[in-house]
């Protein structure tokens, strides 16, 4: 690891936190009045709540999951007029990009410790981040601190904490299900920290009221119903081969597959379960790191953090792309939650090109789709869906290849087997 690189602590320093409260500030004042359709969402939903509160929101069509829509209510709350939530809708994006900047601040607060103000920026100001949330008003970020936090949470072996987070992340985004077999790895990890059946039960109970916490306005509206009928029905929502994400598919079906319809077949399979069958295999092979490590510290009744956390976010980073680049029915933003994984992987190990292969990535097919920055020519390379989906392809086996033999992972497995027999 490049120490040199973070050689001073400057968040230790009192001007720091002023600095960086002064670029949250340029973003809030600079960012783009204008965004994607969702924006028009955004508004229509916040009008709804305002009027008819937030248990009736599923009435009017709209079909996220709970939690973003508390954040709509308090915002159709602070503007209170249709005019002015219309007027300033814009203003969502400065929650975003408080989320986004606190994601940045968790990942070296808790994951490096030392942050210099170049190396946020280098972070920070990437056309991902940047694009999705100033120019796009989409509101992944949030979702991204979420889930890190989780993650976060149960590395250093905050496992109730993070148990109760996780809820959260189900409750914005039905997505966050992909991350539960890490949850789950680094849970099986702090094994000794399990407290009895008893103290499971009051996790449980307190996981439950936290739901029930959650959906309380859909309950005493009556539309709990209503809720899950429309969670269960998003799943298939746009049956087709993709929407606008440029990733494997694109290699094999000519035309434009948001128009092609997932059922098809190849071989007699679906495209929808071979893009299954292809995350499932990548998944398990990124997470099969974690999940011997945490094994072999479960028997060994460890009670400290897990030791490779370069490996959790790789792992993290690869469960996400595989998620976007295999399934059918992707959006274009589905890879965004890797960019702050590699972030973190970067921290800790000052290796940047895995974060720069998924901003580039990320970024090229964002723009390609959108076309907000208004180039001449969108015929070139660089915005060829098959080239981008090769971007991400030479990401995921560069991934790949730091997690298995960059890391010595063959080398340590076997140790750690030959070391458990000679016990």
């Amino acid at each position: 690891m490049n120490h040199k690189l973070f050689s001073s602590t400057v968040l230790e320093n009192n001007k720091a936190p002023l600095l960086y409260g002064l670029i949250y500030v340029l973003f809030a004042v600079l960012m783009l009045h204008t965004g994607s359709g969702d924006l028009g969402a955004w508004i229509n939903w916040s009008i709804y709540i305002l009027h008819h509160g937030i248990g009736h929101i599923y009435e009017s069509g709209s079909d996220y999951p709970p939690l973003y829509y508390y954040v709509l209510k308090g915002y159709g709350s602070w503007m209170g007029s249709d005019e002015s939530i219309i007027k300033n809708v814009h203003w969502l994006k400065a929650i975003t990009i408080a989320c986004e900047f606190c994601s940045v601040f968790l990942l070296f607060r808790y994951v490096k410790k030392e942050l210099q103000p170049w190396l946020f920026l280098f972070v920070m100001l990437n056309p991902g981040f940047l694009y999705n949330s100033v120019i796009w008003g989409q509101v992944d970020g949030i979702f991204g601190l979420f889930i890190l936090s989780a993650i976060l949470l149960v590395i250093y072996r905050y496992n109730t904490w993070a148990l109760l987070l996780f809820v959260l992340c189900l409750n914005f985004k039905i997505q966050s299900i992909i991350f539960l077999p890490l949850v789950a790895f680094l849970l099986l990890h702090n094994i000794a920290d399990y407290k009895g059946l008893r103290y499971a039960v009051l996790v449980l109970l307190g996981m439950a009221g936290l739901e029930a916490l959650v959906i309380l306005p859909f309950i005493l509206s009556g539309t709990t119903e209503v809720l899950y009928s429309t969670m269960l029905n998003s799943v298939d929502k746009y049956p087709v081969v993709s929407m606008n994400a440029y990733n494997l598919w694109y290699w094999f079906l000519d035309g434009y597959l948001a128009e092609i319809n997932d059922k098809g077949t190849w071989l007699g399979i679906s495209y929808k379960n071979w893009g299954l069958i292809g995350f499932c295999l990548s998944s398990i092979i990124a997470l099969l790191p974690i999940f011997i490590t945490s094994i072999q510290q479960a028997i060994n009744k460890n009670k400290v953090a897990f030791a490779r956390i370069d490996q959790v976010f790789l792992s993290a980073a690869l469960v996400t792309i595989a998620f976007f680049f295999f399934n059918t029915q992707m959006h274009e933003r589905y890879s965004h939650y890797a960019l702050i994984f590699l972030a973190a992987y970067f921290a800790l190990t000052g290796n940047y090109l895995p974060f720069l292969l998924i901003t580039t990535a990320y970024f090229l097919n964002m723009e390609a789709v959108l076309r907000a920055l208004q180039f001449q020519n969108y015929s070139i390379t660089l915005f060829d869906p098959r080239y981008i989906a090769g971007l991400y392809l030479v990401t995921i086996i560069y991934l790949y290849y730091l997690l298995y033999i960059r890391s010595n992972f063959f080398y340590q497995t076997f140790s750690l087997f030959r070391l458990g027999k000679a016990k």
